[in-house]
């Protein structure tokens, strides 16, 4: 199997080529809303999508229509914080786009949506290489679902001690 480094060049690579990425987003979206973690939830962690990621646009209007709160990650350290996902956003130094509010406590997470650039179906995730998640995910007491495109989908990724496997896996 590939290492790591190798591995996330190649699946961002295939994730790029993904042509229908906007309508796939839509149905990987309705998907997530069907589990019964997502469903029970009333605050949802997701992220804010960024190139060739799923397109968290009609994830966000799909929360905000069911009267869910959307909270967002934002980087402090070596740690993830909770925010409230309806302030301002701005670019962090990783490139992505993130919340600038105050951080919140982790017991205003119901459900979190993990991004990532591979999983296999029984949860191991190929992440970006700060190991974020992998310290975040033990520390909420929330459900949570990995997504990702079918492509992204492997049979095995390379894992190291301290990688943290996510619930369940959501493919479209």
């Amino acid at each position: 199997m590939d290492d790591k480094p190798a591995l996330r060049s190649r699946m961002r690579m295939v994730r790029a080529a993904v042509a229908d990425r906007v309508v796939r987003s839509v149905e990987l979206w309705a998907l997530v809303a069907q589990l019964p973690g997502y469903r029970a939830a009333t605050s949802v962690m997701a992220f804010v999508g960024m190139n060739s990621e799923p397109d968290t646009e009609s994830l966000f209007g799909l929360i905000a229509a069911e009267g869910k709160r959307l909270l967002l990650p934002r980087v402090e350290g070596s740690e993830l914080v909770v925010c409230a996902g309806d302030g301002p956003l701005t670019t962090s130094s990783f490139g992505v786009q993130e919340p600038t509010g105050p951080a919140l406590g982790l017991d205003v997470v119901d459900f979190v949506i993990v991004p990532g650039l591979a999983f296999t179906k029984a949860g191991d995730r190929l992440g970006y290489g700060g190991g974020f998640y992998d310290r975040f995910l033990p520390r909420v007491m929330a459900p949570n679902a990995g997504v990702c495109f079918r492509e992204q989908l492997l049979d095995d990724v390379p894992t190291h001690e301290g990688d943290v496997r996510v619930q369940q896996v959501v493919v479209a």
